[in-house]
């Protein structure tokens, strides 16, 4: 693994583990901050990361937006597991919230369709708890989804 990837590394685990202990999303200062690092080091990790689709930068900044499944918020899309809100920028990462930090949780959302509420609680695993009637619609094939990331 050369120097560049393995940094890139450490910096994943750091945004990972900022996310865990806080509650919410990095800044790019936090990170350089968390790893005791440059900030023009983590700034340039995040380049490269961006440009593997590792995460979803806020338009036109190097910032993060979402780290999939977690999201700034927030959204339309809120999650309540592991004792705090969070946030996904769509359903299907709302349902990998509470899988991605082991423990069971409530998605809340509304359909786009009608406005009606709805309320899901998930497993640790991410499957819901109760039999659900609710459609999950995802308007772009997956394949596409990086061709406007902001859209999808």
């Amino acid at each position: 693994m050369s120097d560049e990837a393995a940094f890139d590394q450490r910096v994943r685990v750091a945004i990972a583990t900022a996310i865990r202990a806080r509650g919410g999303v990095p800044r790019l200062a936090e990170v350089a901050a968390d790893l005791g690092s440059d900030l023009s080091a983590v700034s340039a990790s995040f380049d490269r990361m961006i440009a593997a689709h590792v995460f979803i930068p806020e338009r036109d900044s190097r910032e993060i937006y979402a780290y999939d499944p977690f999201c700034v918020g927030p959204t339309d899309f809120r999650v309540r597991s592991d004792g705090r809100e969070w946030w996904a920028i769509c359903g299907w990462d709302a349902l990998g919230i509470p899988a991605a930090l082991g423990a069971a949780g409530t998605v809340d959302a509304a359909c786009a369709d009608c406005g009606h509420a709805i309320s899901i609680a998930v497993d640790r695993d991410g499957s819901a708890t109760a039999n659900v009637t609710a459609v999950l619609n995802v308007g772009v094939p997956a394949a596409e989804f990086w061709k406007d990331i902001y859209f999808t």
